[in-house]
């Protein structure tokens, strides 16, 4: 189903017992994301706050610490979301942009009235630059074509009325912003804080500049989202957005931003950073603020990034090959930077060429791993058995310097600059024979179950005998 609005969603989360109500008080510095940590690492409930120190606005955060929600953001189970995500992204539907008042529009504070310390904008971590909006859909308008661009990047609260946009340089958003400037223009910006969805999810999809996320949003959804234009610049908003921070950057105006805990599990650098003007909070009646944790995997950054990227991953493999079976970005290389995909491999040089295409990619892999069709490429155990048993370091590593990669690597030699290493650890064709399991004739008719019936393990947690090899 296509869920109206982040409320309805909520409201079925509830009914489902996967929505916690946390009624507080809880402390913005530090507590709310300390218990979005701990429920994240059990893939718990989303943990809604309903008083946060210094605020009257209820603060959502974890919505999507569990993978079943951004399956269930979708309409769809658990085990499908990759593969109908994929099928999904490319049935973009053009958002609308119905009349009358829309619903994000219920409340609007311009000039005086305008107090982002009203909001209850959390401290994730100890050595963070401070006080950070990260649940944020920046939208943004190419001055040259007036295509929309939806996205994520935190903002750090500076003062009353100003955030930073960290955008890095090569990303969608800051190319609109550097585009806006070199005409002496401001960049107008609206941050879109709990939108339907969908929409969230449809923010991480790895589309090319030029394509409108809504779009994709409404694709995902199987119908259009609805819009509303914003009240003091002109930029789109979906209508049913809880709070929605309007403002413009300054152009020339680059402030410090950083360090803060990011994706890959690592602080990243403090860096200069464009800083937007507020020029107008709006939100809906009883509006909810919304946080989104990320950190060392898994975290909800993590399970929202995760589709999108398995879907590029298919892309680009599909490019190289036919015979793709399976496709996993693992949780490990923070479902962007290790892909591991299984082939039904047909010539010799097969693993190396899509090795070398994946990690030359915009994806960002800094590893990829090849593997053989019958390989469960989300076992751990079974890729590093391939790898082990499959593998010669000199003949089936692949090491390339000094390619284009992600900006908050911490190892990197360079700004966007990284190592890159490949491993076909397929077998070679026609002696498949001399590479595969021993298996036991016949393991599936005998059954060890029956005979553990009442035997208890000394002190460790009972574990169920494996039938498939």
């Amino acid at each position: 189903m296509a869920w109206p609005d982040l409320r309805s969603f909520l409201a079925a989360l509830d009914d489902r017992g996967d929505l916690l109500r946390v009624p507080g008080p809880v402390d913005w510095e530090y507590e709310a994301v300390a218990l979005t940590r701990q429920t994240s690492d059990i893939q718990g409930p989303a943990l809604l706050f309903d008083r946060v120190r210094d605020s009257a606005v209820p603060c959502l955060s974890g919505l999507f610490a569990a993978r079943r929600r951004v399956a269930w953001a979708l309409g769809v189970d658990d085990d499908e979301l990759d593969a109908v995500y994929r099928e999904r992204e490319d049935r973009s539907l053009p958002p609308l942009v119905p009349a009358g008042r829309p619903a994000c529009q219920e409340v609007v504070l311009t000039g005086d009235q305008i107090d982002l310390f009203s909001l209850p904008i959390l401290r994730h971590y100890e050595l963070d630059g401070g006080r950070y909006v990260t649940a944020g859909l920046q939208v943004a308008k190419d001055p040259s074509t007036g295509v929309r661009n939806v996205s994520i990047h935190r903002m750090l609260l500076l003062d009353r009325n100003h955030l930073t946009v960290f955008a890095p340089l090569g990303r969608h958003l800051r190319t609109i912003i550097e585009r806006w400037h070199e005409q002496g223009e401001p960049a107008p910006i609206a941050t879109a804080i709990g939108t339907e969805p969908a929409t969230q999810i449809a923010s991480q999809s790895r589309v090319s500049f030029g394509v409108d996320e809504f779009g994709v949003a409404g694709g995902l959804r199987g119908e259009p989202i609805e819009l509303a234009r914003g009240c003091t610049i002109d930029v789109e908003i979906p209508a049913t957005t809880e709070i929605v921070i309007e403002g413009r950057t300054v152009p020339g105006e680059l402030v410090v931003d950083g360090p803060f805990g990011e994706y890959p599990g690592t602080y990243s650098d403090a860096k200069p950073t464009p800083v937007l003007e507020v020029t107008a909070i709006t939100m809906r009646s009883g509006g909810i603020y919304q946080n989104t944790l990320t950190g060392v995997p898994m975290t909800e950054n993590h399970w929202m990034m995760q589709p999108a990227a398995v879907s590029m991953a298919w892309r680009e493999a599909l490019k190289i090959t036919p015979e793709v079976v399976a496709v996993n970005v693992t949780p490990g290389g923070a479902t962007r930077h290790h892909v591991v995909i299984a082939i039904k491999k047909r010539h010799p040089s097969e693993g190396r060429n899509l090795a070398l295409a994946l990690l030359a990619a915009p994806l960002g892999a800094k590893l990829v791993t090849v593997v053989d069709e019958e390989i469960d490429v989300f076992d751990p155990l079974m890729v590093e058995w391939a790898v082990n048993t499959r593998v010669q370091a000199d003949r089936d590593v692949i090491i390339v310097p000094n390619l284009y990669s992600p900006t908050l690597d911490p190892s990197a030699p360079a700004p966007r600059t990284s190592a890159k290493m490949g491993i076909d650890a397929t077998a070679p064709i026609g002696e498949r024979e001399s590479y595969q399991q021993p298996r036991i004739l016949g393991i599936e008719r005998f059954q060890l179950g029956p005979l553990l019936r009442d035997w208890q393990p000394p002190g460790g947690e009972r574990l169920e005998a494996r039938s498939d090899r």
